[in-house]
């Protein structure tokens, strides 16, 4: 839609006699109702001398003979509808011949940008608070790179601090290496909550976990070799569920990456920005107002924190990679943080601070124990697909489908979508019923569209000669909502990406498979509107649209990074 979006706002401006960049930017996309663009005059009425509603009727006169619109004035509004003719004459071969490049574009034109996102600590398994950071980042890196950016997908793993040297010293002392190496990261959660119990019990052990942590930073090599153990162990697992999220990195970074490098940064950061003491830490002041809370960069006891070491990772992304933009995928509650990190970069002289984006997420509510533990996110993902897997079975109906392979696709895809379908500044209420729910704005009702189309089309055995379909024919309301819907689809991808929003892209989607749907259910109530019509020239015009709702459904699913099942 976004072409004939151009296309109207060309043909305005030469009514008009204005220049085209005077009238690009004010035309909108109304409500259904009102047709598929509209133009406030406002913005003209000064250049052209006339009030809006003037304008208008002008506009509206010189318009009504447009090959491709059909235009109304409404007091100081143009509304547009484009011809059904030119649309599905057009855009069902251009979506088949683009297949999965459409919906994508050149407009990165190479430009670099580093998305970090999921990020979690490692000795510990994947909570589902990892959800969110996780699959907005990976949406988000996937969207950005069908739009012509070249990104980088990074994750900063917190893999340094006190906390390893409490499982360095509890290990020592309880550790059984043949469960470590049998249980992995469940271990060495168990590990560290015995830790923790033994610090409360016995405030000494914290003396001996702080000097192990000591003992790392100075680089001793026992220490060492524990700590990386503990890394290599909890990096495997997180790579497995990643794999079942369908989610990958371009690099594995962690604070531990900067450990050697903190004394002359913290040099720099003085000579700079300015540091002092303050009851024995080592702090820079923020030099935006005077209420500003200082960055801590080193506590009392000679330790650094996860502030300098993300100044440390700052700069060394832009040394590396010149990035357009640097996008931290991290919550809400991080802001300050956030905040405090750009601020001492820009005093530090950094100006490319500015490229830096927070992209912070809201809360999910519903999701935990009655002790109030962590939920692990392998358990949610667990329980998704058994769901999905007792539907499958209940619906397949003897159906020759790969049960494992659709119950996994759907349960963790109504996982995902369900995520990414929210605003992703809003806080939202987890509900199993809204996740496998097939009538309402779900993953599996995207999904279920995309297998339908596929079966109708596998049913017509791959429906040859779609390729010379007449669009004369396609008529049916429900067929040009159905067409209109998908070419609404690339200018979702774009506004996802500008605002940082994978919500309008799964709500574009959404609307596809909702079109698709009204048009199936069309076909069963009245059987002219069948797809597989008698008619063989109704039959393959049909067809042709179906393959590009096909293309549109999967295309929209993995750009979200949600899986597109052919069979359900």
């Amino acid at each position: 839609m976004h072409r004939y979006e151009t296309a109207f706002a060309a043909e305005a401006a030469a009514a008009l006699d204005l220049p085209i960049d005077n009238i690009q930017g004010h035309v909108r996309v109304p409500e259904p109702e009102r047709g598929d663009f509209s133009l406030p005059c406002f913005p003209f009425a000064k250049a052209l001398g006339q009030p809006p509603v003037k304008i208008a009727q002008t506009l509206t006169e010189k318009l009504s003979q447009s090959q491709r619109f059909a235009v109304a004035a409404a007091g100081p509004y143009v509304n547009a509808t484009i011809h059904p003719e030119a649309l599905l004459a057009t855009l069902i071969p251009e979506v088949r011949q683009l297949g999965d490049r459409f919906a994508t574009s050149d407009t990165g034109q190479g430009q670099t940008v580093i998305i970090d996102y999921s990020s979690p600590n490692i000795a510990k398994p994947l909570g589902f608070h990892h959800l969110r950071s996780t699959m907005i980042g990976n949406a988000l890196t996937r969207i950005l790179g069908a739009l012509g950016y070249t990104v980088k997908g990074l994750n900063f793993l917190g893999d340094w601090g006190k906390t390893f040297g409490l499982l360095a010293a509890i290990y020592q002392r309880k550790g059984q290496r043949d469960r470590l190496e049998k249980e992995g990261i469940a271990y060495l959660l168990e590990l560290y909550v015995e830790a923790n119990r033994e610090r409360e019990a016995n405030p000494s052990f914290d003396d001996i976990a702080r000097a192990l942590f000591k003992r790392m930073e100075d680089g001793d090599t026992d220490a060492l070799e524990l700590w990386q153990l503990f890394r290599d162990i909890s990096l495997k697992e997180f790579q497995r569920v990643y794999t079942r999220l369908n989610v990958s990195f371009d690099h594995y970074e962690g604070e531990s990456d900067y450990r050697d490098g903190m004394d002359a940064l913290i040099e720099t950061i003085s000579a700079t920005a300015g540091t002092r003491i303050d009851q024995g830490a080592l702090v820079v002041d923020m030099p935006y107002g005077e209420n500003e809370p200082p960055m801590m960069l080193k506590k009392s006891d000679g330790a650094t924190l996860y502030a300098t070491r993300d100044i440390a990772a700052a700069k060394d992304r832009w040394q590396r990679y010149a990035f357009a933009k640097s996008i931290y995928v991290v919550g809400g509650e991080q802001k300050r943080h956030f905040e405090q990190l750009k601020r001492a970069l820009d005093a530090m002289g950094d100006a490319w601070q500015e490229r830096m984006v927070h992209v912070s997420f809201g809360r999910v509510h519903g999701m935990s124990t009655r002790k109030g533990n962590v939920v692990f996110l392998e358990e949610v993902l667990d329980e998704a697909v058994e769901r999905a897997r007792e539907k499958m079975t209940a619906e397949s109906s003897g159906r020759d489908i790969d049960i494992d392979k659709v119950s996994e696709e759907v349960g963790i895809g109504g996982i995902v979508f369900g995520d990414l379908k929210n605003l992703r500044t809003s806080d939202y209420n987890f509900d199993w019923e809204d996740i496998l729910n097939t009538k309402g704005f779900s993953g599996i009702c995207v999904q279920y569209a995309h297998a339908r189309c596929s079966s109708i089309l596998h049913r017509a055995g791959g429906a040859p000669g779609i390729d010379a379909y007449d669009p004369s024919l396609l008529v049916a309301p429900e067929e040009v909502a159905l067409v209109k819907e998908i070419g609404r689809l690339p200018a979702a991808v774009l506004a996802a990406a500008e605002g940082f929003e994978p919500s309008r892209l799964a709500r574009a989607v959404y609307e596809v498979a909702r079109a698709w749907n009204r048009y199936q259910q069309a076909g069963n109530a009245d059987k002219t509107l069948r797809i597989l019509a008698e008619d063989d020239a109704l039959r393959t015009a049909r067809l042709a649209l179906v393959d590009a709702a096909r293309i549109a459904l999967k295309q929209g699913l993995l750009l979200l990074g949600v899986a597109a099942p052919e069979a359900m």
